[in-house]
């Protein structure tokens, strides 16, 4: 079975749609995907997605050509990115759009809920439900509470993304989440420039 090949400009058009267009829509997603079943979904297209990268990258245009050409894998290097990003979105990407986009939120603790494990007992972990201590309005679970746990009735500072986008966060928690989010704009920051490096060393007129 042989894979089909994309050449000439066709090959540059369908690597950058898919690097620049289908990826980042599929990132917010993935940004809500963090223990979810769903995460194990942005996983695999980030797999699919370096898969298609190295299939592309290795493609021969001709049947003489033993190597794969500068131009090929050159190509493969945004899918590669690509991959990358949809891997590391569901823990990396939720910390930089709390950093971005959060609002710091005065929160009452509904339940306090102590995670226990059959085996080894009290875990540490707690699950939180809050609501917004001025409105009542209920802020659904939260990710990631205090470093030392609270009782119900409590009231916590949180970060709060608009239109409950992602769950919130305590903000006490995002004084480590500057180096997670730097991460995810890092790396974000070079799948753009390979794109643009791609794009750039292109060559001007290619045979198909």
């Amino acid at each position: 079975m042989r894979w089909p090949r994309l050449h000439g400009r066709g090959h540059l058009t369908g690597t950058m749609t898919w690097s620049l267009v289908v990826v980042p829509i599929l990132v917010f997603p993935a940004s809500r995907g963090y223990g979810t079943p769903w995460e194990a979904f942005f996983v695999f297209l980030a797999v699919v997605s370096g898969a298609l990268s190295l299939v592309i990258g290795h493609s021969r245009p001709h049947a003489h050509r033993v190597a794969p050409a500068p131009r090929e894998l050159l190509t493969a290097a945004p899918g590669l990115t690509a991959a990358a990003l949809p891997f590391t979105a569901p823990g990396l990407a939720p910390w930089a759009l709390h950093e971005l986009a959060g609002q710091p939120t005065r929160a009452r603790v509904i339940e306090a809920e102590p995670v226990v494990d059959p085996q080894e007992g009290d875990t540490g972990l707690t699950h939180y439900r809050i609501a917004d201590a001025a409105t009542e309005r209920d802020l659904g679970r939260m990710r990631f509470g205090p470093r030392t746990r609270v009782a119900a009735g409590a009231v916590i500072t949180v970060s709060v993304i608009p239109d409950d986008w992602l769950p919130p966060v305590a903000t006490e928690r995002l004084t480590d989440a500057g180096a997670l989010a730097t991460a995810f704009t890092a790396l974000a920051t070079v799948h753009v420039l390979a794109c643009a490096a791609t794009a750039a060393a292109w060559p001007r007129r290619i045979r198909n």
